[in-house]
């Protein structure tokens, strides 16, 4: 750090603000060399965040000014950077230190509260990854450095300590800018600051660094990732004289299960000049797929492209196919930090044991016209959610039950509560989108009229705690000023969709609701066992008792089978283990011997075979059971187990999921694409509706819609076609059947015209008009006013 700075460490923990700018703290969650870190709240926009401080007292005000100034200057840099694979940053302030000494103050940055584990944690517990995940792992960091070196930001501390594995299997880097902070890798004093470990050969000796000192660190961390070694270890001058002058050993030499491509990748990144490296973090991606991206147990190879100075090695011929990411792409900003302690993530044994994770959005751009299409970084289409997969870490299980889902969000501009401020119309409308987000998602689990009927209590419960269920934006469209006088803007984001069917049965039995469930058919496999008080005796299955559980299940109208010949997986396991004493007395005045079946012990328990969740377990013996001979007693516990359950008890638990739909309208101008996905977005039943492209005069839009008994035709018809055509006042679409895996809706030739499309952005979504009351006064204080605009 520069001379003129100083901080305060007291020795016992300072007593805890209040507020920190418009952040209300709830807790200390860090504390390190340089400053403190706080989990708080961000009031307007209802989420939570971390507060990164910095406490000073500078000689001069002079002094302060030109650092704080060129500490806000970094933050709003970053700020403006935003990646799914970097920590993003919200905000900069700076305010007299309250008890402060002379010119003391604190500076903070905002930002995102991420919910994750240090790779770090896992290396040094001695916990290692398989290769597909390392594959999976650094693809993501190498895109999050492509994209910042694309805006002119390094990173200079790349290591896995600042590298947060999610538990949606993504990551995210954390600490970006702080090194451009401290303007060099010495200090005034000659300190190394860093990780000499991971620092590039320039970057150990003092040199002017670029994007190429990243990609040496990122190759350090593939190097670790792959073997649990760094290359170069001891003091800090072993390190510098080993990374100047000795190469390191193969790493398929120390792992057997790294293939032997990987030491020509490794030595590529770790080449000891810059121009001997690969020249982009794009660069190195493609690498890195090319000669492990089939690592799988095979022995795959590749030809790394070769260095200016360097021929390239040709090793074993690789398949021909690259791995895909199976990570969840998290929408999030870059971190500029100020020189306080690292940015706060919930510590976790391992993300599987998440309970909830937080990711706010981006920050709202600029109204835009209607139909304006979002741009990524370089101007092309923001990327969109891949599918998710779990990690391949055995002691890193993904998390189940995430799902992408869009929503469309609204706000009133004309709203007194806002003052006509643009900020606030535009928090209002982003909160609008989050709370539609966690509507769609409880709409996976019981029917729309449930939620129209309950919204009021639904809104205060579940979709107002937004953040708990949100687990990454991944896009959000720049809000635009709609023809009906409301702004609009549609935001996509990761939610966790099984967290939200918990909270809901959470909520159905704490206020008593009885929410109408959708319908599905779960698949059960039963299997009761029987254990008898003979000596000597195993414990043996029950025909009797399973028929006749398996006869109350399918009363139910589900599936059931027996647990061997579940096939395919069940959704539910039901089993039972009763235990048996038979009795037997004999009557005096008769000389007669009476038989007598006791249930002793029994122990009735149900696993959600998707989670491995035991969602049910009963070990109370029912009172005062016995019976004349062991099938009765069979017979009865049957219908004993069955009649611990009902219908909705299954249907709390299960997931029916959700059907994805290719959609051709045919004949309708590529123009109307974005009011037809507005429509779709607002639908509780659509969950994400994604434009594929144009073919001549048709559009193809993929659509994620909620599984149930309905067809995917029936559900389109209800959801979308029926919608639009009552805003067009005709019946402008229509089903025109399935081909080639498409649902083809033809668009009448008399409704091709700007005159009858343009209806469509004329008038509020079709979703509102018949909302409930409390839904719409979240949007409008006159309900009126918004049906009006519906017609």
């Amino acid at each position: 750090m520069p001379d003129e700075l100083t901080t305060l460490r007291p020795e016992q923990p300072s007593p805890l603000p209040q507020k920190l700018g418009k952040y209300e703290i709830r807790r200390e969650v860090g504390r390190g060399a340089m400053g403190v870190v706080y989990e708080a709240f961000d009031p307007v926009i209802q989420r939570r965040v971390a507060l990164k401080t910095l406490v000073t007292e500078l000689s001069s005000s002079s002094q302060s000014e030109t650092y704080l100034t060129r500490l806000q200057r970094e933050a709003q840099a970053a700020g403006r950077l935003t990646h799914p694979n970097i920590v993003a940053v919200y905000d900069f302030g700076e305010e007299p230190l309250s008890g402060g000494k002379g010119a003391a103050r604190i500076a903070f940055i905002a930002m995102e509260f991420v919910d994750g584990r240090e790779l770090e944690s896992y290396l040094h517990a001695g916990e290692r990854f398989k290769v597909p995940t390392v594959v999976r792992i650094m693809g993501q960091l190498l895109d999050a450095l492509e994209y910042s070196h694309k805006a002119g930001v390094v990173h200079r501390d790349i290591k896995p300590s600042n590298i947060m594995l999610l538990a949606d299997g993504s990551i995210k880097v954390a600490d970006f800018g702080i090194a451009r902070i401290e303007a060099s890798t010495l200090t005034q004093t000659g300190m190394i600051m860093g990780s000499p470990t991971y620092m590039s050969p320039e970057q150990l000796l003092g040199q002017t660094v670029d994007a190429r000192s990243d990609l040496y660190s990122a190759g350090v961390v593939l190097y670790k990732l792959l073997t649990g070694e760094v290359p170069f270890s001891g003091s800090l001058t072993k390190v510098m004289h080993k990374a100047l002058n000795d190469q390191p050993s193969p790493p398929s030499i120390l792992n057997v299960h790294v293939p032997k491509s990987a030491d020509a990748l490794l030595a590529r990144a770790l080449a000891k000049r810059p121009a001997e490296r690969f020249q982009s973090a794009a660069e190195f991606k493609q690498a890195l797929l090319l000669n492990l991206g089939g690592a799988a147990g095979t022995d795959p190879g590749a030809q790394v492209a070769a260095a200016p100075s360097q021929q390239a090695t040709l090793l074993h011929k690789a398949p021909s196919r690259a791995a895909p990411r199976a990570a969840l792409i998290a929408g999030a900003c870059v971190l500029a930090g100020a020189a306080a302690a690292g940015v706060w993530y919930m510590k976790s044994r391992t993300p599987a044991e998440h309970a909830d994770a937080s990711a706010a959005a981006p920050p709202a751009a600029a109204v835009t016209p209607a139909g304006a299409a979002p741009a990524g970084p370089g101007g092309e289409s923001t990327a969109l959610a891949r599918a998710a997969a779990p990690p391949d870490s055995v002691t890193a299980p993904a998390k189940f039950g995430t799902a992408v889902i869009s929503a469309l969000g609204l706000a009133d501009p004309q709203d007194p509560r806002f003052g006509k401020q643009q900020a606030r119309i535009e928090h209002q409308l982003w909160g609008d989108a989050r709370r539609q987000l966690i509507a769609k998602a409880a709409a996976l689990y019981i029917e729309p009229s449930s939620i129209d009927q309950n919204y009021a209590l639904l809104r205060d419960k579940l979709f107002s705690r937004s953040d708990q269920y949100i687990t990454s934006v991944l896009e959000q469209t720049p809000p635009t000023l709609s023809r009906y006088g409301l702004l609009l803007g549609t935001m996509r984001a990761t939610v966790n969709v099984h967290d939200v069917q918990k909270s809901l049965n959470e909520i159905s039995r704490e206020d008593r609701v009885a929410f109408i469930r959708n319908n599905g058919n779960p698949t059960l496999a039963v299997f009761v066992r029987v254990q008898r008080d003979e000596p000597g005796v195993e414990p043996q299955r029950s025909a009797v008792a399973e028929n006749v559980l398996m006869e109350r299940i399918r009363a139910f109208g589900f599936t059931a089978v027996d647990a061997p010949h579940a096939t395919p997986p069940p959704d539910f396991l039901l089993t039972g283990e009763v235990k048996f004493k038979h009795l037997a007395a004999r009557l005096p005045a008769s000389g007669l011997t009476i038989e007598k079946v006791v249930l002793t012990s029994w122990t009735i328990r149900v696993v959600d075979e998707k989670t491995g969740e035991e969602v049910y377990l009963n070990t109370k013996v029912p009172e005062k059971r016995s019976w004349a001979s062991e099938e009765l007693a069979l017979k009865d516990v049957g219908n004993l187990i069955g009649g611990e359950f009902s219908r909705d008890f299954f249907l709390q638990y299960f997931d029916s999921g959700t059907t994805r739909a290719r959609l051709r309208f045919l004949g309708l101008p590529s123009s109307a694409t974005a009011s037809v996905l507005r429509e779709a977005n607002a639908e509780a039943r659509i969950l994400n509706a994604t434009p594929v492209g144009s073919s001549g005069k048709d559009v193809v839009i993929d659509v994620d819609l909620s599984a149930g008994t309905d067809d995917s035709a029936s559900l389109v018809q209800a959801a979308l076609l029926n919608p639009l055509n009552r805003k067009l006042g005709k019946a402008c679409f229509a089903m025109a059947g399935e081909a080639a895996q498409e649902l083809r809706i033809q668009l009448d030739r008399a409704c091709a015209t700007d005159a009858v499309l343009g209806r469509l952005d004329t008038s509020v979504p079709e979703a509102l008009v018949d909302a409930p009351n409390s839904r719409i006064e979240d949007i409008v204080s006159n309900p009126a006013r918004l049906r009006a605009a519906a017609l």
